[in-house]
């Protein structure tokens, strides 16, 4: 009986996917930021109102990315040594992340327009 072929990912725009989704939890990490110098500089009145309750919930959603992300990399540099980047083994590689949408960002599709789960605060 044969195996089921496996399915693959170009290395190049998978690490080049990697780089976009860092850029974004640094975008989250300067909304976190910037909230907590507005509670702690002024009156709660300058921040809209659940505007820096969201920002704050986006810690969760940094640490989460984070962790995938170098769930990611970890499997990658798994992979078996080559001279060239090469394609990986998708399910390996993208397999353990816990995020189904950062996975299918690093996938190669569009993003969702919503988000997944509502909002919780934590």
């Amino acid at each position: 009986m044969m195996a089921a072929p496996i399915a693959v990912l170009s290395a190049g725009p998978l690490l080049k996917r990697i780089a976009e989704e860092l850029v974004q939890c640094q975008a989250i990490l300067s909304r976190i930021e910037h909230s907590v110098h507005l509670s702690l500089d002024g009156p709660a009145a300058q921040v809209a109102p659940l505007s820096w309750q969201k920002n704050l919930q986006d810690i969760d959603l940094l640490e989460q990315n984070l962790g995938d992300l170098a769930l990611c990399l970890s499997a990658i540099a798994d992979q078996p040594p080559v001279r060239t980047l090469c394609d990986l083994n998708e399910a390996q590689v993208l397999g353990p992340l816990r995020l189904e949408d950062l996975r299918h960002r690093l996938h190669g599709k569009p993003a969702r327009l919503e988000p997944a789960d509502p909002i919780e605060i934590f």
